[in-house]
């Protein structure tokens, strides 16, 4: 397989470059000719393989012997920085989205009745209340809906929403919820391979300062039990099994990312999408019954997940490739979610009523399936649902702003004029 492979309209070679100008605002237009050209693209800047077609993705994501332990690679300059920086650091490593099973499947197994259909719906209430709270402060904010509101959704909105709730879900006191997005935003950014010195240190200085705060809260919980989640993960007990302390610590970290940057990505680039397409807008607003195909259709269109980084552990074929063991490979959920082999010819067009939508990639498949999918949708879904019924005559004020992040997209800045109305 070669990477030298060009584009006939511009003479340049298809490569994956997420410095190219206009990646950061738009990376489909470069994992489209990604997947025509070079699907299992060998990136120099990676040392790894990028892999971009949906049934590809879809495959890796699946097969039981692909690994997420970076241990398991051929050492690369890429993977050498990140152990050098892990090492002798325990803290954030035993993750259950980098464990391999039987580790994966004890530790999931020891976190998984938080997060059942039956106990996430138990928090739909709390969930609507923050959501219109939420609302009800920016309607007040621009006299009580009288005028056209000028509003940033991100930073008013769809950012602080899910620091909100999985503060509550984990007992975090309101005053600290500005300190929590700021960490929450250094362990996003950490999970990317190319990073400068400066950035990871921040991002590791982030990540110490998050887990010491949590530890304090894990043990206040150990010797004070209740019924929150921090409890509940700290005395849960399977089969005699128990997560060990470092096991504790390293899913609160996680549940926080997960339970916030995502969800915050979700409701900025849905509503930015549905807003670029008023007739798919105006068709949700109509018929609300659409609203949770709406959602995974979102998710698919340009959901936060953009890679997940995967180690082969024995030979294994991808696409018409033979990679060996040890090979590092970035597999792309959100190229894969535009694949119009798997999509049809409207991929890189919203459309609330796909009848498939439901089987985009954004919360991975097979084993690392994401444990919370249930919570996510839930939030974006009620905050959908509000932003309908509350929020209308909506115009972009502005250019929106991305983030820079590699692995998990999101929205820095979605300025809109609107009308807000009241509860």
């Amino acid at each position: 397989m070669t990477t030298t492979t060009s584009d006939p309209t511009t003479d340049e070679p298809v490569r994956f470059n997420p410095f190219a100008p206009g990646f950061v605002e738009d990376p489909y237009a470069q994992y489209a000719r990604l997947r025509d050209d070079d699907p299992v693209h060998r990136s120099g800047l990676l040392h790894g393989w990028v892999v971009t077609r949906f049934d590809d993705v879809g495959k890796l994501l699946r097969d039981p012997s692909i690994s997420s332990d970076v241990r398991k690679a051929t050492p690369t300059p890429v993977t050498e920085i990140e152990l050098s920086h892990l090492e002798g650091r325990s803290r954030g490593q035993q993750t259950v989205v980098l464990l391999d099973d039987p580790d994966h499947a004890r530790v999931r197994k020891l976190m998984a009745d938080p997060f059942k259909p039956r106990q996430i719906e138990a928090l739909r209430q709390m969930i609507v209340d923050r959501v219109h709270e939420a609302l009800d402060r920016l309607h007040d904010a621009h006299a009580g809906g009288s005028s056209r509101a000028e509003i940033d959704l991100i930073a008013d909105f769809a950012y602080p929403l899910p620091v909100e709730i999985i503060s509550e879900m984990l007992g975090i006191p309101g005053e600290d919820h500005p300190q929590f997005r700021y960490w929450t935003q250094c362990v996003a950014r950490a999970v990317d391979p190319i990073l400068s010195p400066d950035e990871q240190a921040e991002c590791l200085a982030g990540l110490d300062e998050m887990y010491s705060y949590l530890e304090a809260v894990a043990d206040e919980k150990r010797a004070h039990p209740d019924d929150g989640l921090v409890s509940t993960l700290v005395h849960a007990v399977e089969d005699g099994e128990v997560l060990t302390r470092d096991e504790v610590m390293s899913q609160l970290v996680t549940l926080y990312m997960a339970g916030h940057e995502p969800t915050a990505s979700l409701i900025g680039a849905g509503m930015y999408a549905l807003v670029r397409q008023p007739d798919q807008l105006a068709r949700l607003r109509a018929d609300r019954g659409q609203l949770r195909n709406a959602v995974s259709e979102l998710l698919r269109f340009d959901g936060p997940n953009q890679f997940v980084r995967r180690i082969t552990t024995q030979p294994t074929t991808v696409g018409d490739v033979e990679l060996p063991a040890g090979e590092v490979i970035f597999a792309s959920p959100a190229s894969a979610n535009r694949d119009p082999r798997r999509w049809g010819e409207d991929a890189d067009r919203v459309v609330i009523d796909r009848t498939d939508a439901g089987q985009h990639l954004q919360f991975g498949a097979g084993p690392h399936a994401c444990l919370g999918s249930h919570l996510a949708r839930m939030q974006a879904e009620i905050a959908f649902d509000a932003l309908l019924d509350r929020v209308h005559d909506i115009e972009l004020a502005g250019e929106a702003r991305w983030n820079t992040r590699m692995f998990i997209r999101g929205m820095d800045a979605l300025p809109l004029t609107c009308t807000i109305s009241a509860r």
